[in-house]
């Protein structure tokens, strides 16, 4: 392949020469490729004991190092690869220069320059090449590291053929940050993302020339910049060597105070061109030396497991802790405390948003399940509509990278230099993997309905370029270019995700074709014992001998329905200068008076708005001022009845709820929010006009469960769980049924069942009024 010259083209990885094509001929037709290679849960890759897979796992670890390690000059080193999603905000194979014009817009065009679509209707399909360039870009890196162990080191024969093949049916793992993983039972980081070394399985041949431990430098862990200086140190990435320039990396805001933000009243800003290497809940001002703190990279793991934990049920009072502390002893005689529920089971609210993203009709259209974006038509008379993969990823980049100065900043949190870190690929293989899930329960649903309408900025269209992604070498650099309909069928890039790949396996007909109602039933229990919802929740609370299920979540006695609890959030994205934000609720005080305790127990969701900032200079800024001004908004999510849930029932004394018959009152009393710029800093409420588009509404619905009959028998269907893929895997609940050998799917969200609750948000900023307006100063 050529590299410096002519266009790169992204055409996936080699195909095996005994995969076989048996897709469908109709339209909407769902991809399956049979013997197609698959990308696994990184978990599931990282700790296999299966020979191939380890040979797998090795070439990955060894290719990604040597890939990182390439000079910043070269087209296809991880620097430049990364940099197409940001800084250094430079053009990349010969695509035309990235513009951001909303005035007089072309397809391709986004907001704030660069070539990354987000808050439009291309964000997950654009990925989705980018995706395979990264992919690709590993492959290539395989191979040289085979190709030296063959000539330098005499790696031949059958032992040989195994590296190729192992390099040849390799695909980019993800990270499936909605499952619990089985080394801490818990929503956390895989366990090869918290360690220093990680464990490879080289030839023997090459042996002697790593580690005799085994163990390797994680190159998960972070990304240094490749250039050093004379003592081998990394630059920091503000400052590339001479000749170099073009590729510094600029803070965010480009212009800002001289020193950190130390004080009240400081200005945030991020200090990216100061840093040599990338960091989680790394980066700190210390403020009595006016300076940054872990410049260096620095990955602080367990901050960010207590954050992507956060929603977990824990063990929280005393006959709890006690409970907790005889199972872990052994202790006979602690028998004798009382035993409360210990729920194991706790949805989280990404395994409960993932759910509920896949439920039927809860998004019905391509726009409202893809992007942020809100537009008044699609929106308007549409209550579940509001929680979109596009959301549901930015509060992940937000949870993996941290945004907050006491608790640590990390590049993932940022646009301009989120692709740096090297989680983000694990991260965005996931997002496609979302997005191929969704194409496989709705078809149809693919740019289904005109977006957004008279007075709005042109959205993406399926047909428009998708730069600086080629599907040719040496190709037109303006013509030969990815587009959404193009990459619509992901097995075009030659992968297909280990769980769908099996589930394709159990749902084929006597053609070997894949009978795609059998498998849509399969894919929605695959989904629901996945991904743990309130249904969950109830399940448990239904067996435990204690607890009972509060009075007044059911519509009707004997229902097995239950009252839904959302909240509806309209955002402008490109407030605040456009740096990122974050809206924070809080539930939770005393009992009977007005007033919220902003508690970590208390803390029940957030929106996190993953805004670019200002990128080249202040000056730009104006452009995101005319998008805003073009009523171009953002629309999220936060379910809120799990955490109600919990609310009655963990004693709490800032959790005075015993019924949901009280919650609407208990939500007046003791639901509020604030919003915190980049850094962590409370925006205060005098300057809340800036936000003065955000509306915020709650919402009451009604959940119903939902079964099929079973598409396989019993014991088939035990092979879902999850334990396959080294993940924890749940029970999924069946409620009462007529349904013949019913399984559970995902339930059903009646969007007409949503009722705003005015009085819950009047008197609030930003919240619906008894008068149906919103305000930003109340």
């Amino acid at each position: 392949m050529l590299v410096e010259s002519g266009t790169y083209g992204i055409k996936g990885l080699p195909r095996p020469a005994d995969a076989i094509t048996r897709t469908h001929t109709h339209e909407n037709s769902i991809p399956y490729v049979e013997k197609l290679p698959v990308r696994y849960e990184i978990s599931a890759l990282a700790s296999s004991t299966d020979p191939d897979l380890r040979r797998q796992w090795t070439l990955f670890v060894l290719a990604l190092e040597k890939f990182k390690l390439k000079p910043v000059g070269e087209k296809l080193s991880y620097f430049q690869v990364a940099g197409i999603h940001g800084y250094p905000e430079n053009t990349w194979d010969g695509a035309p220069e990235p513009r951001a014009d909303p005035e007089n817009p072309k397809a391709g065009d986004q907001p704030f320059g660069g070539y990354c679509n987000h808050n439009g209707l291309n964000f997950p399909t654009w990925h989705r090449p980018y995706m395979a360039l990264f992919e690709q870009c590993v492959w290539d890196n395989m191979n040289e590291v085979i190709n030296h162990w063959e000539n330098k080191h005499g790696l031949k024969g059958p032992e040989l053929e195994l590296w190729k093949t192992a390099k040849d049916t390799w695909r980019m793992p993800y990270w499936d940050w909605a499952r619990q993983q089985s080394y801490n039972e818990d929503f956390a980081y895989p366990q090869v993302l918290i360690q220093g070394p990680v464990r490879i399985y080289v030839p023997d041949a090459v042996k002697e020339y790593y580690p005799p431990s085994g163990l390797y430098a994680n190159p998960f862990w972070s990304f240094e910049n490749p250039e050093k200086d004379n003592h081998g140190n990394p630059l920091p990435f503000g400052l590339m060597p001479k000749g170099k320039g073009d590729y510094n990396i600029r803070d965010n805001p480009v212009k800002h105070d001289a020193g950190p933000p130390s004080e009240k009243g400081d200005q945030a800003w991020l200090p990216w061109s100061l840093a040599t290497g990338t960091s989680r809940y790394g980066i700190f001002v210390n403020k009595n030396a006016k300076r940054f703190m872990g410049l260096e990279g620095v990955n602080n793991a367990w901050v960010a497991n207590n954050h992507l934990a956060n929603m977990t049920w824990y063990p929280i009072n005393k006959n709890q802790e006690a409970r907790e502390q005889s199972e872990d002893d052994e202790d006979e005689e602690q028998d004798e405390v009382p035993k409360e529920p210990y729920f194991k089971w706790n949805p989280g609210t990404l395994a409960d948003s993932v759910n509920r993203m896949f439920c039927p009709h809860y998004n019905d259209t391509w726009g409202k399940f893809a992007s942020t974006k809100w537009t008044k038509e699609s929106h308007e008379g549409s209550n579940t509509g509001f929680l979109s993969l596009e959301y549901i990823h930015n509060n992940v980049h937000n949870i993996v990278g941290g945004s907050d100065y006491q608790t640590g900043i990390g590049h993932m949190s940022d646009v301009p230099v989120a692709a740096f870190d090297p989680i983000f690929w694990l991260h965005h293989t996931q997002i496609d993997r979302l997005l191929a899930i969704w194409q496989s329960l709705y078809p149809s649903l693919w740019w289904d309905k005109d977006e957004p309408g008279e007075g709005n900025v042109r959205d993406d269209q399926p047909d428009d370029p998708l730069f600086p992604f080629h599907d040719k070498d040496n190709g037109d650099p303006v013509k030969d270019v990815w587009t959404a309909n193009k990459c619509r069928d992901w097995t075009v890039f030659n992968y297909q995700y280990d769980d769908l790949q099996s589930l394709s396996e159990k749902a084929l007909d006597a053609d070997k074709a894949l009978d795609e109602c059998k498998f849509k039933d399969l894919l929605q229990a695959y989904i629901q014992k996945t991904y743990p919802t309130t249904q969950h929740l109830l399940c448990d609370i239904k067996k435990a001998p204690i607890i009972k299920i509060p009075d007044g979540l059911r519509p009707k006695p004997g229902s097995n329905s239950w009252y839904d609890y959302i909240i509806n959030i309209k955002y402008d994205r490109y407030a605040l200068n456009g740096t990122a934000y974050t809206i924070k609720f809080y539930l939770g005080g005393p009992k009977g008076e007005r007033i919220t305790h902003y508690e970590p127990q208390n803390y029940v969701g957030s929106v996190y708005t993953f805004g670019g900032g200002s990128r080249e200079s202040q000056d730009s800024c104006s452009n995101c001022k005319k998008q805003a001004d073009k009523s171009i908004l953002s629309c999220a999510q936060v379910p809120l009845t799990i955490q109600l849930l919990h609310h009655t029932i963990d004693g709490l004394k800032d959790h005075p709820l015993e019924t949901f018959d009280q919650v609407e009152k208990y939500l007046e009393l003791h639901l509020r929010w604030k919003v915190y710029g980049f850094g962590g800093i409370e925006v205060p409420k005098k300057d809340y006009e800036q936000l003065s588009k955000t509306e915020i509404t709650v919402l009451r619905g009604i959940g119903q469960p939902q079964q099929v009959a079973a598409p396989l028998k019993r014991d088939a269907l035990e092979g879902l769980a999850l334990s396959s893929f080294s993940l924890m895997a749940t029970e999924a609940p069946i409620p009462d049924s007529n349904v013949k050998n019913p399984v559970a799917v995902p339930p059903t969200y009646d969007n007409n069942s949503y009722k705003p609750l005015a009085s819950i948000t009047h008197g609030k900023a930003f919240g619906l009024q008894q008068d149906g307006g919103y305000k930003a100063q109340v």
